[in-house]
C-alpha cells in the first residue's frame, strides 16, 4: 500500500530501525578526545579505543545502506574504518566527529553498494525463491527495502543527504556541516531526492 511508504513514516521507521542518530554530546566529546590522541601520539591503544568507539555507528550505516545480509558487509565496515583513519588527520575538530566518520562510512557503503548492485540482485531472488534463508528484521520493513533501490537510483550526493535524514535523522543543518556544503545547498539536494522518491511512490501506489 502506498501509505506504507508516506515519506513521514519511512523517516520514522528507517531512524529508528536503523538506531544510528544523533549521538548523545557527551558521547561524541569522548570520541573528540579520543580521535585528538589518536591522531597526536599514534598510540595504537588509543586507535584502537577510537575505532571500537565509533564501530557501531559505521556498522549501523552500513547495514542500512547495504542490507544486513550483503555478502560484502564486515568487509565494506572493515574499509570504512581504513578510510576513516586514512582520514582522521585531516579532520580539523569542528562539528561533530560522529557525523564526520558516518559521512566517510556512507561513501564507501553507496560505493560498496554499486559496486555489489548485481549480486545482492541475484541473492534476493534466490531468498525469495525460498532457499530457508529468512532476511533481517531489519530487512523485513518496507520502508528499508525501498530506500535501497533509492540509492541505487540516486546520484550519489543526493543519496547520501537521504540517508543522513532518513537513516541517521541528520537536521538539514548538521547535513549541510556534515557534507561541506550551504543549507540551500543541503536543501535543495534534499528536495530533489524527495522529488524523485514521490516520484516512485506514485509509480508504486
Amino acid at each position: 500500500m502506498r501509505s506504507a511508504y508516506h515519506k513521514a513514516d519511512l523517516t520514522v521507521e528507517i531512524g529508528t530501525t536503523a538506531g544510528e542518530r544523533a549521538s548523545d554530546p557527551r558521547g561524541d566529546d569522548q570520541l573528540t578526545n579520543l580521535a585528538t590522541l589518536a591522531t597526536r601520539t599514534k598510540d595504537p591503544v588509543l586507535v584502537r579505543r577510537f575505532l571500537e568507539g565509533i564501530a557501531p555507528s559505521v556498522r549501523g550505516v552500513c547495514r542500512a545502506v547495504l542490507g544486513p545480509r550483503h555478502v560484502e558487509l564486515e568487509d565494506i565496515v572493515q574499509e570504512c574504518l581504513i578510510k576513516i583513519l586514512r582520514a582522521l588527520p585531516s579532520y580539523r575538530f569542528e562539528g561533530s566527529i560522529v557525523h564526520y566518520t558516518n559521512r566517510i562510512a556512507l561513501r564507501a557503503a553507496i560505493a560498496g553498494r554499486q559496486r555489489g548492485r548485481n549480486r545482492e540482485q541475484r541473492d534476493r531472488a534466490l531468498v525469495e525463491q525460498g532457499t530457508g534463508n529468512s532476511t533481517s528484521g531489519q530487512d523485513s520493513l518496507p520502508g528499508l527495502w525501498f530506500l535501497r533501490t533509492l540509492i541505487d537510483e540516486l546520484p550519489t550526493v543526493q543519496a547520501e543527504v537521504v540517508v543522513m535524514r532518513m537513516v541517521l535523522g541528520y537536521s538539514v543543518e548538521e547535513i549541510a556541516v556534515a557534507t561541506g556544503v550551504s543549507v540551500n545547498t543541503a536543501k535543495s539536494r534534499l528536495r530533489v531526492a524527495k522529488e524523485h522518491l514521490r516520484q516512485r511512490l506514485g509509480g508504486e501506489a
